[in-house]
């Protein structure tokens, strides 16, 4: 039970520590989503060329750091 109980706690210490960069992340897309329109973005990464596969790969670098 002891065990059980060891892996809440962890979980919710998580959780927690995370939560202030989930809040930033949601931040940062509400603000992309009102200065930058669905079509633009749609148009520069979303043709399935190289190029664009290539601009995806790059602003997704900074994504997990």
């Amino acid at each position: 039970m002891d065990f059980f109980l060891n892996i809440l706690r962890e979980s919710w210490n998580l959780l927690v520590e995370s939560s202030v960069y989930v809040v930033f992340g949601l931040l940062i897309s509400g603000l992309l989503r009102v200065f930058l329109s669905p079509n633009s973005v749609a148009q520069h990464l979303g043709s399935g060329s190289i190029r664009s596969v290539l601009k995806v790969a790059l602003l997704g670098i900074p994504l997990p750091l």
